[in-house]
């Protein structure tokens, strides 16, 4: 089984910065017992690196049996184990997010928490916190003097915007990502010229660099709709984009697409998973592959520090 290193761009309102939701959950481990899995706890240290937000997400398996396949001389035999009452069979995903750009890397296997999943963790903390911040503000404003509903108006006005996150794709692999996707939603992309559509924007076209189009798609067989939008950006001068869509855990996933690779090394599992042997979770920090992270970050400037838009 192979370990994947996965690039990826994070992005939230100006009225809630990223630092602050980094911030708020680094003050104490998250936990989403229910969310996909029996239990996953969200670790966030926001200080340890001046460059990164270091992170580490742990799922915890309900099962207390593991089959094991031992060889007995005259065949195979199956060995059930039982785990002791204090342990646990667990996955890890560590990640690392550079501070400035909002790039990162995210470490993956087969069946752990997919990259996904870790950015719905993220999400789901960001809009507990901007409720917080939003009810906070309205008691604020209440005891000014404020109405419910003026208080109510102005707190929305003032924290709004979305958690968003992209996956990076490189664009000779775009077809082979979009064709894991159950439905693909629409494509946006960035042209290097203006082609203006209608003529009230002629007079524009000398003076502008670029063009934003945005195509909506109805539902159709992902395959032929994947392979479609590859051949289109082959033809055109396309310096940038991406592609939106469902993927089959049913989550919204968008993809970035730009000249990097989506794959930024690949290990096998039981070199990753020896040296994590005896670590404690609360010094994950310290651990061997944060420092695998943030060594590939910063063997990729070009990448993990630069400003994505």
């Amino acid at each position: 089984m192979l370990v994947r290193f996965l690039g990826f761009h994070v992005e939230t309102p100006a009225s809630l910065p990223l630092s602050e939701l980094m911030e708020s959950l680094a003050k104490e481990a998250k936990s989403y017992n229910g969310v996909d899995e029996p239990g996953r706890f969200l670790f966030v240290d926001a200080d340890t690196d001046p460059n990164y937000y270091l992170g580490l997400i742990v799922t915890v398996k309900n099962q207390r049996t593991f089959c094991e396949l031992r060889d007995s001389g005259k065949g195979f035999k199956v060995i059930v184990n039982k785990l002791d009452k204090n342990s646990n069979i667990m996955e890890f995903n560590f990640f690392v997010l550079n501070k400035r750009s909002h790039v990162g890397l995210y470490q993956h296997y087969h069946q752990s928490c997919s990259l996904g999943q870790g950015m719905r963790l993220l999400k789901k903390s960001f809009y507990q916190l901007k409720g917080d911040k939003r009810q906070a503000l309205r008691e604020k404003l209440k005891s000014e003097g404020k109405t419910e509903d003026d208080a109510q108006e102005l707190s929305f006005k003032k924290y709004k915007g979305y958690f968003k996150w992209e996956i990076l794709v490189m664009k000779d692999n775009l077809e082979k990502v979009l064709a894991e996707l159950k439905r693909i939603k629409f494509l946006e992309v960035e042209l290097a010229y203006l082609e203006p559509e209608v003529s009230e924007f002629g007079q524009l076209s000398e003076f502008v660099r670029k063009q934003r189009r945005k195509l909506s798609f109805i539902d159709s067989p992902v395959s032929a709709l994947a392979s479609a939008i590859v051949n289109s950006l082959s033809d055109a001068d396309v310096e940038g984009g991406r592609v939106a869509g469902i993927d089959d855990e049913g989550l919204d996933r968008v993809i970035k697409i730009q000249n990097n690779p989506d794959n930024f090394g690949e290990m096998d599992y039981d070199s990753v998973a020896a040296h994590l042997h005896d670590l404690n979770v609360v010094d994950f920090t310290k651990s061997w592959v944060i420092a695998e992270l943030k060594r590939r970050c910063e063997d990729r400037p070009e990448v993990f520090k630069a400003t994505i838009k």
